[in-house]
């Protein structure tokens, strides 16, 4: 009978065949550096090909990059088109308030802009002026020596005679002889505020090196404007001086706030007035 193998030699024998096998398998399939890098060097051909690719690429990125411009250039100056057109139309809408305002709310005194208007109280009168300028023209008819009217005080654009006033004190609130010509005020009020609120007008010129559509408002110092003409030449209102900041607006609300106090001080006292408080009041007035 044959001789029976032992496990443990068995199982030795099979690991060193295992260990042999894997070894041969190792050197059946080498792998080095070399060998790596010859595998992947590009070819001519390749390469070629390669940089025709990134030509195209670069053609087609300078392309859309040109139209991009052109796009943004068109834009621009529909944008400026649009500003212009804005602007003109502002203008247009400053100058048809202004317009109106000179022609139904001018006062017959002092041929300014009506501030704080008021009515002459007689009802077949209806006359308007300013609260400061129908005080002045009232109070040059009063006596400075006796502190009265001694004749009768009438109105300067129809003559129509005013009531009154009694020199016996309280007076009667009636016989007040100017009435708030609140409707005036208001469309006033309004419209001055219309016309600080509208914006500046801004002009829109092309600049013939390039071709850029320019605005004056944020044009540079290397940016050569064009002689205009003044507002005054051209039959144009001068409707800057109305903004918020404009000379013209300044004076109207501080003659609104002068007459809108002196007139208030006037019917807040009137039943009481003697006749030393009238020349005092024609003497603070400048009249």
């Amino acid at each position: 009978m044959p001789r029976p193998v032992k496990p443990s030699q068995s199982t030795g024998v099979i690991r060193r065949s295992t260990r042999l096998n894997s070894g041969k398998a190792i050197k059946l399939y080498p792998t080095s550096s070399k060998d790596l890098r010859r595998s992947q060097r590009i070819t001519p051909t390749e390469l070629v090909r390669r940089e025709r690719t990134l030509l195209q690429r670069e053609q087609e990125c300078k392309r859309k990059s040109d139209e991009l411009n052109e796009r943004i250039l068109l834009l621009s100056k529909k944008e400026d088109e649009a500003t212009l057109m804005m602007s003109q139309i502002a203008e247009r809408e400053a100058c048809a308030i202004l317009s109106q305002l000179e022609e139904h709310f001018t006062c017959p005194l002092c041929y300014e802009i009506m501030a704080h208007p008021y009515t002459l109280n007689p009802g077949h009168c209806g006359h308007t002026f300013c609260a400061t300028c129908i005080l002045k023209w009232f109070f040059s008819r009063l006596h400075r020596a006796c502190g009265g009217w001694h004749e009768s005080v009438d109105c300067p654009i129809c003559r129509a005679p005013l009531m009154l006033t009694p020199d016996r004190i309280p007076r009667l609130v009636s016989t007040f002889p100017f009435v708030p010509n609140r409707i005036a005020a208001s469309m006033l009020e309004s419209s001055i505020e219309k016309l600080a609120r509208l914006p500046s007008p801004s002009i829109v010129k092309k600049e013939d090196s390039d071709g850029l559509w320019i605005s004056e408002q944020t044009c540079t110092i290397d940016c050569v404007k064009m002689p205009t003409k003044p507002k005054e030449e051209d039959g144009m209102l001068d409707t800057d001086a109305w903004k918020e900041d404009g000379c013209l607006r300044a004076e109207w609300l501080k003659k609104d706030s002068d007459g809108r106090r002196e007139i208030n001080n006037l019917f807040q006292r009137w039943e009481n007035l003697d006749a030393d408080d009238f020349v005092e009041l024609k003497r603070s007035l400048g009249v």
